[in-house]
């Protein structure tokens, strides 16, 4: 089998892409490899809003997804020494793309949160974009429930 030595595991702090997140970890030990732990902020999730609702500043939703990775680091990966954090704004499946072609990605591990027929149609699927324009293999990761 092919060792995977750089596995991009995109999170969007859903128990789906923390799921996610552990496959990846089980596909890079073996061989030693590099994880590299991405979000993308297009449009914000509850964690970047403050408590009186107002979104806060891109720079501190920055600050607060690459501190939320970092604990998905520890928890998640059992502080597994080769991860790398990387966060950024702009549309996800293009970011995820992109940062697979650029960094050399051998395989993106990436969750889908199992919608249903309607959703899908309305909001489309980033890890359907994501297989459809990856530069490696994609393996996709279904929610535990489905």
């Amino acid at each position: 089998m092919r060792a995977f030595k750089t596995i991009l595991c995109p999170i969007d702090f859903s128990d789906p892409s923390y799921e996610a997140l552990e496959y990846g970890l089980g596909l890079a030990q073996p061989a030693n490899g590099q994880i590299i732990l991405a979000h993308f902020l297009h449009n914000p999730s509850s964690e970047f809003f403050h408590e009186d609702g107002h979104v806060i500043s891109w720079d501190k939703a920055k600050a607060r997804a690459r501190a939320l990775l970092e604990e998905a680091r520890i928890k998640h990966l059992g502080g597994y020494a080769k991860a790398d954090i990387v966060v950024d704004t702009g549309d996800p499946h293009e970011l995820i793309v992109n940062l697979a072609r650029d960094r050399k990605a051998d395989l993106i591990v990436i969750a889908t949160h199992g919608r249903t027929e309607l959703a899908h149609l309305l909001v489309g699927s980033v890890a359907e974009k994501v297989i459809r324009h990856a530069p490696c293999p994609v393996f996709v990761v279904r929610p535990h429930d489905h």
